[in-house]
């Protein structure tokens, strides 16, 4: 492959970061970092190694106050990439702890992987394809008339990603872990993490996943329903952990849309 700037299209699938060297030089080569990428909309999920994965839990409301805090050690974000001349931008509709500098940056290939070099702050991030991460490519916008709260959900092969807003809004530039920590109670801290950006795969009909910025959520099936009336339903939990069907109205969508309910993906295999 040469080392020209990748298009758009050539964007599309699930991608796993190797290495980040920071603005000061650092080198972070072992948080687990997935961008999954679909026709535009796309989401990031990065979680440090040897966090805490509390287990036996339904809900946030199992969490303690230092178990709410651990959870603010990962990164999450998600919305739409555009590129712009030799710049791409991740435009964050969704983030977990919202930073105040656009996230933009140039790409160029090196064999199979990409390398990422950061345009308003100085990074350099190397990233290379997961399998199976192929047509079908297919993502909708999606809003919840009860609550107000966006969604997302992105599907690129047998790979997925799901993303539900918080109920209150965070502060942008504000470090999420002292938002936590200052909470007046419990009930408050809950509030501030819960933005689900779920990661999984897909087979023989069932949407599982995999990694999650809520613990509770992992294993869990999105069972994902396109219903009549531009709605999506998926399999949720209330805030106790018990479970629900959330069902969106769907604003946008782009791709193969059709792939984006649990009975289209009978015969993909992971």
């Amino acid at each position: 492959m040469s080392d020209a700037a990748p298009a758009l299209a050539d964007l599309r699938g699930v991608w796993f970061r190797s290495l980040l060297v920071d603005a000061g030089g650092g080198r972070d080569t072992t948080t687990s970092v997935t961008w999954v990428q679909g026709p535009t909309r796309y989401a990031d999920l990065r979680q440090p190694a040897g966090r805490p994965q509390p287990r036996g839990i339904t809900g946030l409301a199992d969490l303690s106050a230092s178990q709410l805090l651990d959870l603010t050690a990962q990164e999450a974000f998600a919305g739409r990439l555009r590129r712009l001349d030799d710049a791409y931008h991740w435009d964050r509709f969704f983030d977990f702890a919202p930073v105040a500098l656009p996230d933009s940056g140039r790409l160029h290939r090196q064999g199979p992987a990409l390398i990422e070099e950061g345009l308003h702050t100085p990074y350099v991030e190397h990233w290379h394809p997961a399998p199976e991460s192929g047509p079908p490519h297919a993502a909708l916008d999606l809003t919840d008339p009860e609550d107000g709260r966006a969604g997302l959900l992105v599907r690129t092969g047998s790979w997925f990603c799901y993303v539900r807003d918080r109920a209150v809004p965070v502060p942008v530039g504000a470090p999420l872990a002292d938002l936590v920590r200052g909470a007046a109670d419990l009930s408050q801290a809950r509030l501030l993490v819960d933005l689900e950006v779920s990661l999984g795969r897909i087979a023989t009909g069932r949407w599982t996943v995999r990694c999650s910025t809520l613990p509770h959520r992992v294993g869990a099936e999105l069972a994902p329903r396109l219903l009549p009336g531009e709605r999506l339903s998926i399999a949720d939990t209330g805030p106790g952990g018990t479970p629900r069907t959330r069902v969106f109205a769907v604003t946008a969508g782009e791709g193969a849309v059709f792939a984006l309910t649990a009975h289209a993906s009978r015969g993909v295999h992971s």
